[in-house]
């Protein structure tokens, strides 16, 4: 953000100190979160998540579900049980809900990873179609929408669907 803010800095210096009929500026802008939300590689890897995630609440909630049987049996039961058999039952209840809090802990960080190599691929995919898109046209600087202080820009010079294309032609 602050390198941004730098790059803008050092753009309108840059525009306000150069005579205008010599200076020509080409800027171009892309939001890279849309271009990876709706490109079809995006899309893919979004399914792909969610059928991680999925599974991995199925086997969570069976382990859930066993858990609050044992609770209910435990509080059910616990009156009339003798010491030893309560104290199995409670051993094996604290036992299985740390279990279940370490495979919940696991599943989070399985999870960010996994987040993080399917969204880091198609981000370095998208930002080489952008660099290349870039050079190809001759822009002087392509900026990121949504992530910098872009408070206005033409809708022309939004090159987020053209990415988007060429990202997915090449799949």
């Amino acid at each position: 953000m602050k390198a941004t803010r730098v790059i803008a800095g050092a753009l309108l210096a840059a525009v306000a100190l150069a005579p205008s009929a010599a200076f020509a500026f080409r800027v171009g802008y892309v939001d890279l979160q849309r271009a990876l939300n709706e490109s079809k590689a995006g899309k893919k890897a979004k399914a792909e998540f969610k059928a991680k995630v999925d599974k991995l609440e199925k086997q969570l909630r069976g382990q859930k579900e066993e858990l609050d049987r044992i609770k209910r049996e435990l509080e059910r039961k616990a009156v009339v049980m003798r010491p030893a058999e309560r104290r199995k039952l409670e051993g094996d209840f604290e036992h299985k809900q740390l279990d279940l809090k370490r495979k919940f802990e696991d599943s989070q960080v399985e999870l960010q990873r996994k987040d993080a190599e399917l969204t880091g691929k198609i981000l370095k995919g998208l930002q080489a179609v952008v660099q290349e898109l870039g050079e190809k046209r001759g822009y002087d600087l392509i900026l990121e929408l949504g992530t910098g202080p872009v408070l206005y820009y033409k809708k022309a010079d939004d090159l987020t669907e053209e990415v988007m294309k060429l990202f997915d032609e090449r799949g």
